[in-house]
């Protein structure tokens, strides 16, 4: 897929105007920029395309993915390009109220869903000659909803590890957009333990994670860690203590990011530990 459809949006005044409204993909709203400053965990640049009258925003990725992020700190990818993003987000304008399916739903489910919601939409304004108009216009197949759902799915998917947004300044990390369940960290590492892989620190993991080149993984992984103890810290309470902390945990995180060479999430645990320790 290429950026062609992002191209003629921008090349032809109506057919942007179709985008932004009913299907919420506003050109014009590129210059706002987002909310708050953010990037990739993964590093690279994010090139902002697009917004939406929610105050959520569409990036374009280093590998050209694209990338929905909204005002509520959530963030997903759309898509492999912004030509397969506009396929859904045209095919699918209530896409936001169907995060919540997936393939194995089945047809009859999707298309319910899918009916409920865009009848919805329809009592407010017309959306059935604008898709037709804007998807001949920029020669997008008229897919049906269950494809479009099966791909909304599998880009959602894609989101961890490498397209894991942060704000640029906290360093925490957005929430996932949709609410798939994703395997943990121990599946995709090549390796076998004794006894139960989830019982074993998380160290465990992470370092052979990396050891085999799933750097994201592991970064992902420590990142959403961290944030747990940030967001509760009586994670660290030490078993049958109602104060008593265990900062242990903190100084561990410190030294698997150092080890990643990521040292804005190293500063981030180091400054937890040292708040704590007063």
């Amino acid at each position: 897929m290429t950026d062609h459809c992002l191209r003629l949006l921008r090349q032809h005044r109506r057919l942007a105007e179709l985008a932004a409204f009913p299907f919420n993909f506003d050109l014009d709203r590129a210059a706002d920029g987002h909310g708050e400053p953010v990037r990739l965990a993964s590093g690279g640049p994010l090139e902002v395309v697009a917004g939406c009258d929610t105050g959520g925003t569409y990036f374009v990725c280093p590998d050209g993915s694209l990338l929905y992020a909204d005002s509520e700190g959530s963030a997903g990818i759309m898509g492999s390009s912004v030509d397969e993003a506009l396929e859904i987000v045209i095919g699918l304008p209530g896409w936001r109220d169907c995060l919540r399916l997936t393939p194995a739903d089945g047809e009859e489910v999707i298309l319910a869903r899918v009916t409920e919601v865009e009848d919805e939409m329809r009592e407010y304004h017309g959306i059935d000659a604008e898709r037709a108009e804007l998807r001949a216009a920029l020669g997008l197949s008229d897919r049906s909803p269950v494809e479009l759902v099966g791909m909304l799915h599998t880009a959602l998917l894609r989101t961890e590890p490498d397209f894991l947004l942060l704000n640029a300044d906290e360093g925490c990390a957005y929430d996932l957009l949709d609410p798939h369940p994703r395997p943990p960290l121990w599946e995709s590492v090549r390796h076998e333990v004794p006894g139960d892989p989830a019982g074993q620190p998380l160290s465990t993991w992470t370092r052979l994670a990396a050891d085999q080149g799933l750097t994201e993984h592991a970064r992902v992984a420590l990142i959403r860690r961290l944030d747990e103890i940030v967001m509760d810290q009586s994670e660290l309470l030490r078993p049958g203590s109602r104060k008593d902390l265990d900062l242990s945990p903190l100084l561990e995180l410190t030294e698997e990011f150092e080890r990643l060479g990521d040292p804005q999430q190293a500063v981030r645990a180091q400054h937890l530990y040292t708040a704590l320790l007063r």
